[in-house]
């Protein structure tokens, strides 16, 4: 007999029921952009990718927006629910995840002024002629027959929905919608019926939930979800607005659920907030609406942990729980816990690597911490199945990569230790979980070092291995994860007595500890060189980050966090210069020029400078081995450093094939 979980945690696995149909537990697979679609249809890989969430467990699936008008297109690989040709995907997915019995829906969508007009090449409908934030295009005011057309879209999307064997449509008023930019005073502005008053601009929303319910009927169901805050109390939907318009659509008894979330177009790093909000951060909003109306209420805000779900639950405060990314990081979240077996939970790091994908790349999703999510249907992510032979696995370096690598050879029957020079496994993850806020890092190397003692996998820390050494014990396969070393700023003279040091010794608390004035030359602008201006900072040091680039933290951006990043360095007292061409470090001074205009640049009574640079990889030990004559294999930073999910797949890889 399989073990229970407590009775807090049961409560999750509890049915709920929406309209006429019910959901087999509480877990919500929310809708995110995946960027899978060909031809702007749902695909095998989408259905593979819903399935897994479905087999491990999740009891409600809301698939990727559906735009349900030709008007809207917000990136290259939307899914055009206005398109009949999405019946056919739709019916695809729903077959794959129905046969685990959980429920699916169409998220119906049309983003209005934040979409994009680079794909159709047609202006952008809004209410009113409020520019959109990020690329400031001025969109077109819609006129009564544009919203009639658009009526018309959501309810023939909804149709092609009920035709495609879903089980219902999530309507989509949150933070990149046009049914919220009605709602809003922030983006409303419109002086007929469809504005002004709280009567005329719930008008539209009235409209939309009306013809999508005509035209599926009452055996579908049909959510919505709200915007329970813009963070913009000048004019934008306030909590208590949120829970108003809860109150008036709920009472119009056409909705079976209320799902809430957060954000508006001043504040779109809050929809999917990374490692600086903390889990749970939004929770107090589905609480509003939920005592506004007598409909389940779903929360979100990254709830990433089953506890804090069912705590949600049990205090009332949601009927159920959109743990979207946690079900990226390990989609037999359910299952494990209801079995048992949380600690197998593979962690949600929070990190918004590879799974903020609306970039210029426009990469497909995925996670950093699990190379499987959105890649399902890839035969190196079929089920590992024991090897034929099994093998003495020699793995040198106990990093992420090493340990992933461990972990998949140990699983496969080989017999693997593992040697790490340092005395404690993690890497170099573990210095980039000691900055301010990025404390989650941590659980990456944590849950994997769990996993490799549970397998039995021997451990040696503390040992340096060699080319000999790693001879001498004549492995059938070595895999080399020793990581990278710390590289050097090209083009800058350092003199000797300069005091420069690397990130990596900062962390390690290797850097001079009395405070003073450090100057941070960051050439990469990602989450290392705001670490580690961070860490001085709080230890009370005067920081300043330079940069040759426009501005600095370029590259957060891409995980959301460049908004957090200024706050938080405002607050510390950190100081930027961008556009600044770092020439030559003396024993007090960093000297330099602007970029554009060379004029010289100086920054005197220097106590600290933080070379910021890519590393290189430690490849000596590999090149070492390689030519010994054994099996060896490389992952990680020794082949190139990068990030934390290259690392894993690698290591995923090397302990396939060893």
């Amino acid at each position: 007999m399989k073990p229970s979980v407590n009775d807090a945690l049961d409560q999750l696995f509890t049915p709920l029921l929406l309209g006429s149909k019910r959901a087999s537990n509480r877990f919500v697979f929310a809708a995110h952009q995946t960027n899978f679609a060909t031809h702007n249809r749902l695909t095998e890989r989408h259905a593979a990718y819903y399935e897994a969430r479905a087999a491990g467990g999740a009891g409600l699936i809301v698939l990727e927006g559906s735009v349900v008008h030709p008007s809207d297109w917000p990136y290259e690989y939307a899914v055009f629910g206005h398109d009949p040709a999405v019946v056919d995907g739709y019916r695809q997915v729903a077959k794959a995840v129905h046969r685990h019995g959980a429920l699916v829906l169409a998220h119906l969508t049309h983003s209005g002024m934040q979409g994009s007009s680079h794909y159709s090449q047609l202006p952008l409908w809004a209410p009113s002629p409020v520019p959109e934030v990020n690329s400031r295009e001025l969109p077109q005011a819609m006129d009564a027959e544009d919203i009639t057309a658009v009526i018309e879209g959501f309810r023939q999307a909804a149709r092609y929905a009920s035709d495609g064997g879903l089980d219902g449509v999530e309507l989509n008023a949150g933070q990149d919608s046009l049914i919220r930019q009605f709602l809003s005073p922030l983006t409303n502005q419109r002086g007929d019926q469809y504005g002004g008053s709280l009567e005329n601009r719930l008008r539209f929303a009235r409209q939309v939930i009306e013809a999508v319910r005509n035209g599926i009927g009452r055996n579908a169901i049909v959510g919505l979800r709200l915007v329970g805050d813009e963070y913009a109390p000048w004019a934008g939907i306030k909590p208590e607005d949120a829970a108003e318009i809860a109150r008036h659509l709920g009472g119009d008894r056409l909705l079976d659920f209320i799902s809430v979330t957060s954000g508006s177009i001043y504040t779109g790093h809050l929809t999917r907030p990374g490692l600086f909000q903390p889990p749970g951060f939004a929770v107090h909003l589905a609480a509003l609406v939920k005592a506004a109306v007598t409909l389940p209420v779903f929360a979100q805000g990254s709830i990433v942990d089953p506890a804090m779900a069912a705590a949600l639950l049990a205090e009332g405060k949601a009927d159920a729980v959109e743990m979207t990314r946690a079900l990226i990081a390990d989609p037999e979240l359910p299952t494990k816990l209801r079995q048992g077996q949380a600690d197998d939970i593979r962690p949600c790091l929070l990190a918004n690597q590879d799974n903020i994908i609306g970039l210029v790349q426009n990469p497909g999703l995925s996670c950093a911490n699990n190379p499987a999510a959105g890649y399902e249907r890839e035969a190196e992510f079929a089920p590992l199945k024991p090897a034929r032979i099994r093998h003495r696995v020699l793995i040198v370096g106990g990093g992420p990569a090493g340990l992933e690598a461990a972990r998949v050879a140990a699983l496969r029957g080989h017999r693997v230790t593992l040697y790490e020079r340092s005395h404690r496994l993690g890497g170099a993850i573990r210095l980039a979980a000691a900055a301010p806020g990025r404390e989650r890092l941590a659980l990456a190397v944590d849950w994997l070092e769990a996993q490799v003692r549970k397998l039995d996998v021997e451990i040696q820390t503390g040992i340096e291995m060699t080319a000999e050494r790693v001879i001498a014990a004549a492995p059938d396969a070595v895999i080399v994860a020793v990581g990278g070393i710390p590289g050097r700023q090209a083009g800058v003279c350092f003199h000797e007595t300069a005091p420069v040091v690397n990130p990596r010794q900062v962390m390690s608390g290797e850097a001079p500890t009395a405070p003073g004035r450090a100057v941070i030359l960051d050439t990469l602008g990602d989450p290392v060189g705001m670490g580690v201006a961070e860490w001085l900072a709080e230890r009370g040091w005067q920081v300043e980050v330079v940069t040759r680039d426009m501005f600095v933290g370029q590259r957060l951006t891409a995980s959301l966090e460049l908004t957090a990043w200024n706050q938080r360095a405002a607050v510390r007292g950190i100081r930027f210069r961008p556009q600044f061409d770092a020439l030559e470090v003396t024993a007090r001074s960093v000297m330099g020029a602007d970029l554009f205009d060379h004029r010289e640049i100086r920054f005197d009574e220097i106590d600290l400078v933080v070379d910021v640079s890519p590393e290189m990889p430690d490849e000596a030990l590999y090149f070492a081995l390689k030519s010994s004559g054994l099996r060896v294999f490389r992952a990680g930073d020794c082949v190139a450093p990068r990030y934390l999910s290259h690392a894993i797949l690698e290591g995923y890889r090397a302990g396939r094939e060893a």
